[in-house]
């Protein structure tokens, strides 16, 4: 039998929600469907609570016969979550989230990198490529001093009003945005 711990079935119930809500079927469906996807996973989660084993295996036929009618369903792990979460650093993901109750992303600070590549584009700006692949651009008046063909330890915060800055090496942190 599957045990979850209650944050796993929380995830999981966020999940098949947001499965159920964007599924290909949902939109061209003919009749609205009778139960949510939050339904269908607690429809599973419930038959755990039964004492009988034919009364449980009847909820569980039931439940995941309900499930696999409902179309594709992902289960996504802490893991990818937090992969992703990083991967989306710098842009304004949140309302995109399924993975925190409120709408919420888990808040992540800063990321710390190495610079893979600075590229001098003119007029003052750079654009930094870190080697987890994301892109920055340099977009204040600061100058700083580094050698674009070197690699440099570099860390990205969140700054005040949704801003971002940098800090490469030893030079003061700068004002980036997400490219």
């Amino acid at each position: 039998m599957l045990k979850l711990k209650p944050e796993q079935a929380k995830i999981a119930l966020h999940i098949a929600a947001i499965v159920a809500i964007f599924s290909p079927q949902s939109a061209h469906a003919q009749t609205p469907p009778t139960q949510s996807g939050a339904d269908l996973l607690n429809a599973v989660t419930r038959c755990r609570s039964l004492s009988e084993d034919a009364e449980r295996l009847r909820c569980f036929d039931a439940a995941t016969l309900s499930l696999s009618q409902a179309g594709d369903v992902t289960i996504v792990s802490r893991a990818e979550v937090q992969q992703n979460q990083r991967r989306l650093f710098g842009f304004n993901a949140s309302i995109l989230n399924p993975f925190d109750g409120d709408g919420r992303s888990e808040d992540i600070q800063s990321i710390s990198a190495t610079t893979a590549s600075i590229r001098n584009i003119g007029r003052g700006e750079l654009i930094i490529t870190l080697d987890d692949g994301t892109a920055w651009r340099k977009i204040d008046a600061s100058t700083p001093t580094f050698s674009l063909r070197r690699q440099y330890p570099a860390t990205v915060r969140r700054a005040a009003l949704g801003s971002y800055m940098m800090k490469v090496a030893d030079n003061p942190p700068f004002r980036v945005r997400r490219e």
